[in-house]
């Protein structure tokens, strides 16, 4: 079961934006700091920087040509330190627990080796479990702190892909 990382082009913007409704949807449990519109969903505020700004790349996770998730990559402009950073990855809940997820960000460090930073809610031990879980996986060795991001206690680690 292998997964394919496509990246999404503009013209398929609003299947991205459909998907981040589902996404904030999941995640807000885990924060408060996430309202709904006046239409009663969940609007990502920067989705349009992906499709303006060349160091942000959004990707489709595809598995039988099907759209299964996504994940959204920066290529960090600002930093002397971390090189890339994967912003958001959300899979479909009826695709999970196959390591379609994991599957997804091993194929895009082995494409961009460098210094990596990721985040995750305090609250969402998935996410936090996930990420560590690939680490060890992997045999990563990482850094971690914990952080404030926007207001919320946040787990941090940053961790080197070689070339």
């Amino acid at each position: 079961m292998s997964i394919e990382l496509v990246e999404v082009k503009l013209e398929e913007k609003s299947i991205l934006e459909n998907m981040l409704h589902f996404y904030l949807d999941d995640l807000s449990k885990y924060t408060n700091q996430l309202k709904t519109n006046d239409q009663g969903i969940f609007e990502y505020d920067s989705l349009t920087y992906f499709f303006t700004k060349s160091n942000l790349v959004p990707y489709f996770i595809k598995f039988d040509e099907m759209v299964v998730g996504f994940l959204l990559f920066v290529k960090t402009e600002k930093s002397e330190t971390i090189d890339y950073c994967v912003n958001d990855i959300f899979i479909f809940t009826q695709y999970r627990e196959r390591g379609f997820a994991g599957q997804a960000v091993k194929k895009l460090i082995s494409a961009y080796p460098g210094t990596y930073y990721v985040v995750q809610l305090e609250k969402n031990q998935n996410a936090i479990q996930f990420w560590k879980s690939l680490f060890k996986e992997m045999q990563i060795e990482y850094s971690e702190n914990m952080v404030i991001e926007s207001g919320e206690k946040c787990l941090a680690q940053t961790f080197k892909v070689p070339q």
